[in-house]
């Protein structure tokens, strides 16, 4: 299987006291949340394990803490049922390593808030990042604040034990892309691995003319047409085997690969491989599901697009914030080829043509995906550093239906989206730091924050 289990999966205790002066009607009570609960949360389309029963001494405590965190579970939700000794909480956040919400029963007979309050204040006495939610199983506002939560903290923690494969060195100067490794390892629980481009040209070499043709011939089947130069797009999809077999071979959970200003005059481009790497479409091998792929060696990009992706399941898109229309307050978003096709109305309606940035000295030129992006709800994202801060620029936007030879104003060979900010122009401009942008479908804004909150990262909503 190339790509890799993306589910969030939380952990589920459900708690009341340790005391024996309970009757039995309360005890019956509590340990009948424990279906309830995990019945709502299955409902926001998590994994959810639990234990079979409730937990109440240190010793049981310890015990589902311990077997929830070798189930590798990204949160856990501890409910508290009635009054319960916060010192069983905190034994079952420490055992399970992973930020906790403490949901507290709204049933008037049982009072969990008391318990609840209790449970969360410890958490905060002991240092463990933890979130009070308070209503019932059935209730909306409830459901939704678990979502933004279980979905948001998986977001910070599923990158840990991740490894990042980045394919040669700083790409034309970009402060913004190059990071630490050893801060990525202790902040974020990320590994940072290298490989090299030549690399990649040398692996693609041993695939035949026959095999690329091959997938070319699927490739004219999925989309609506491919008008590039066969010689450039045979050897695009010969890389995009080659870069398979290296993220294969070196287990990558995410990666990003240089490619300007070296591979456009020397063989060609990776942008085969980048769109249908984030496709979550076939991506011709029977895989559907978005493997993050970054463009121009941008580390803190591929983060931001992993940190979508982990919380949404979705495709990612790197781009850059080519043009800024003040009067309709309109953003452009383009970025050479890289864009995935899932974006896109449909894969008929991606053309691949004949790329030829201007800039640059093409060897045998290249294949790009041209399409307009489908309208529809939008969140856009970048992280940056302020003086080795981290923060993340969180907003959404409204993509706009255009006519296809709008891109002609731009640049008539590459994949655009236009775009509507929720936000003014110049709050917009005011905290861009970056000339690349990330964007996922869909309103993600709260689960972004909630990361954020978990990964110690400032979070900046213009607005």
């Amino acid at each position: 299987m190339f790509y890799k289990d993306k589910a969030t999966r939380v952990g589920l205790i459900v708690t009341m006291s340790l005391d024996t002066t309970w009757p039995d009607s309360i005890v019956n009570k509590v340990s009948a949340y424990l279906p309830q609960a995990k019945k709502t949360l299955e409902g926001i389309g998590v994994e959810v394990f639990e234990m079979g029963k409730i937990a109440r001494t240190n010793e049981e405590m310890n015990a589902q803490g311990a077997e929830l965190r070798s189930k590798g579970i990204h949160a856990l939700i501890i409910y508290v049922g009635t009054w319960t000794y916060s010192s069983t909480t905190v034994m079952a956040a420490i055992k399970s390593d992973v930020p906790v919400i403490v949901w507290a029963a709204s049933s008037v007979e049982t009072f969990g808030i008391v318990g609840g309050a209790i449970a969360r204040g410890a958490l905060d006495e002991v240092g463990v990042k933890n979130y009070l939610v308070y209503g019932d199983f059935d209730d909306q506002r409830t459901q939704d604040q678990l979502s933004v939560l279980c979905h948001g903290i998986a977001g910070a923690t599923k990158l840990r034990g991740m490894v990042y494969g980045e394919g040669g060195s700083r790409c034309m100067g970009m402060y913004t892309a190059r990071i630490d490794p050893s801060e990525w390892m202790s902040r974020f629980g990320v590994d940072v691995d290298g490989f090299e481009q030549v690399d990649v040209i040398e692996r693609s070499k041993k695939y035949t003319d026959k095999e690329a043709k091959k997938f070319l011939n699927w490739m004219k089947q999925q989309f609506g047409g491919v008008e590039a130069k066969e010689e450039a797009v045979l050897a695009q999809i010969k890389l995009y085997f080659a870069l398979r077999e290296i993220i294969k071979e070196k287990g990558y959970d995410f990666v990003a690969v240089k490619c300007l200003p070296e591979m456009p005059t020397c063989h060609t481009t990776f942008c085969v491989a980048h769109s249908l790497l984030n496709d979550m479409q076939d991506d011709g091998f029977g895989d559907n599901c978005s493997f993050v792929c970054a463009c121009e060696a941008d580390a803190n990009g591929a983060l931001t697009m992993q940190v979508l992706n982990n919380i949404t399941e979705k495709t990612t898109m790197f781009t850059d914030v080519l043009y800024y229309d003040y009067e309709d307050n309109m953003v452009r978003m383009c970025n050479c080829g890289s864009q995935p096709t899932d974006f896109a109305r449909s894969r008929k309606d991606v053309t691949w043509v004949h790329e030829g940035l201007q800039e640059f000295d093409w060897k045998i030129g290249g294949a790009c995906p041209r399409y307009v992006g489908k309208p529809g709800k939008l969140t856009i994202a970048r992280l940056s550093r302020i003086k080795r801060e981290y923060v993340m620029l969180i907003l959404t936007a409204d993509a706009l239906e255009m006519p296809l030879e709008k891109i002609n104003e731009t640049n008539p060979q590459q994949p655009h989206v236009f775009a509507r900010l929720n936000c003014s122009q110049e709050n917009f401009i005011k905290e861009l730091r970056a000339n690349h942008i990330h964007v996922v479908e869909g309103d993600y804004k709260k689960e972004l924050v909630t990361a954020c909150e978990v990964l110690d990262i400032r979070p900046i909503l213009p607005e």
